[in-house]
């Protein structure tokens, strides 16, 4: 395309821009929606350049304009002669039950009827806003969308959280802290709800002491400790959802006050990595803000790091505050709905509250070498892109006990019975502590562990394990 073509193109953009933001500026809606009082009304257009019958160029091209939070709608313009203008409509992200549109709830009940068998193991997560979640989060696409809900509904009921009763908020933050000896010096807790009624879970990263948190556990025990306390929060959401009949979501405020250059050692920073990237599997479309406060002056190279594993609908929930965060949180959720220690009135005998607030973990609770299945472990050898699987029988009522060690990176490791996975995949790393765990047998015959390398693409791993079954 030649450079006059090209110029002639733009203006003729431009001068229709002009005349679109003057007839925009004139149009005046009354159609209640948005919540947020931060708002803004973004039109995209894409816009083909046509020579005979086919095209030279496409582009995308956004404008946003400052809203009342009660705009509805992006218009729809069409320009047929040498350009073609088409904008998107926005997606009322939080509707309640009865804006739901006609095409949500068609899609709704087509993915209920397609997953019946697997809502069925968990009745609890069968509701019209968890099934909109997953909607929302892959774009409608229901043939996509249905081994990901297996997987993560199959992940959730391994864990027991099909059979675990959620009383309170308080309730929860204890449980969490109950299931390992460990968890406190993971930061990280329920707040409480804001004035909408969304969760509110506060992570003081900076916090964290990654060096000896490593050696403190395995990283199944991590994986299931935040996957356990995401679940416990949803629980909370359907349980709003029900009373208050609209979609709600999670508000996450990182809180990197404190950063340093540990925050980013290399092994745990892979399990991170590992982490965010489950958490997202298992509960798509689960925040509502992503507030990030006290940011270091090294945060843009920090974020480009973490990134490229969240999903671009999370990137776009990502908030970077100024020094002004307190009077924007207190705004979003609620001066009486956040601990004293971050700016808020919220009554508690500490200021931060029951939030776990991390720090060095004692040698004491470090591995110990003379764990009772350290010796006679058995090799096998696990080429790239295969795995290896290794049969036993079970008995009702007695345990499967194991550790393992893989020589070098991490492996995806599971149980299964009957082609059904009853102990999640998760992809540990076994540098620092070997991976250790148990699982109850329920019905005798015959056990499946899978150790898998399908992620490797070059390297073969070694595995020395051990598995009893008491």
């Amino acid at each position: 395309m030649s450079g006059g073509s090209t110029s002639t193109g733009l203006f003729s953009f431009f001068s229709f821009s002009l005349i679109f933001e003057n007839f925009f500026s004139k149009i005046k809606l009354k159609l209640p929606m948005f919540e947020t009082t931060h708002s803004m009304v973004c039109v995209h257009f894409f816009i083909d350049k046509k020579i005979g019958q086919s095209h030279s160029f496409t582009k995308f091209i956004s404008f946003q304009f400052s809203a009342p939070h009660y705009w509805k709608w992006v218009f729809v313009f069409q320009f047929f002669h040498r350009f073609t203008f088409t904008a998107m409509v926005v997606e009322n992200h939080y509707p309640h039950l009865s804006e739901l549109t006609s095409h949500q709830k068609e899609k709704i009940a087509e993915l209920r009827s397609k997953t019946k068998d697997i809502l069925a193991t968990y009745p609890e997560y069968d509701t019209d806003f968890s099934l909109l979640r997953w909607l929302m989060g892959w774009d409608y696409k229901i043939d996509a969308i249905i081994p990901k809900m297996k997987y993560a509904v199959e992940t959730l009921v391994n864990l027991g959280m099909n059979n675990h009763q959620t009383t309170s908020i308080q309730q929860i933050n204890k449980d969490i802290k109950n299931m390992s000896a460990v968890a406190e010096y993971f930061p990280g807790g329920i707040m409480g709800q804001s004035k909408r009624g969304d969760v509110v879970y506060m992570q003081a990263m900076a916090k964290a002491h990654p060096k000896t948190l490593v050696k403190a556990g395995p990283t199944s025990q991590l994986f299931q400790l935040c996957i356990s306390e995401t679940e416990m929060s949803f629980k909370i959401i359907r349980q709003t959802e029900e009373e208050k009949q609209r979609k709600m979501g999670v508000i996450i405020i990182m809180d990197l006050d404190g950063f340093n250059m540990d925050l980013l050692y290399t092994p745990t920073l892979k399990v991170y990595m590992s982490l965010l990237t489950m958490l997202q599997n298992i509960f798509p479309d689960f925040a509502r803000r992503i507030f990030i406060i006290n940011c270091p002056t090294m945060m843009s190279a920090v974020y480009a790091m973490v990134s490229p594993v969240l999903s671009s609908q999370t990137r776009e929930k990502v908030r970077f505050l100024d020094k002004d965060w307190k009077n924007h949180l207190i705004e979003e959720i609620g001066e009486e709905n956040i601990f004293m220690h971050w700016g808020g009135n919220k009554k508690h005998e500490h200021p931060c509250g029951d939030i776990r607030m991390g720090g060095k973990v004692p040698e004491s609770l470090w591995y110990n070498e003379t764990h009772k299945l350290e010796g006679d472990r058995t090799k096998i050898s696990i080429s790239a892109r295969s795995k290896t699987e290794v049969k036993m029988y079970g008995e009702t009522g007695k345990h499967f006990h194991w550790l393992w060690r893989v020589s070098s990176g991490d492996i995806d490791f599971s149980i299964e019975k009957d082609g059904r996975v009853v102990w999640p995949v998760f992809r540990c790393l076994t540098e620092f502590h070997p991976e250790i765990g148990s699982y109850k047998i329920e019905e005798n015959g015959e056990y499946v562990f899978v150790f898998d390398n399908s992620h490797g693409k070059i390297f073969g791993k070694d595995v020395k394990y051990k598995i009893v079954l008491e």
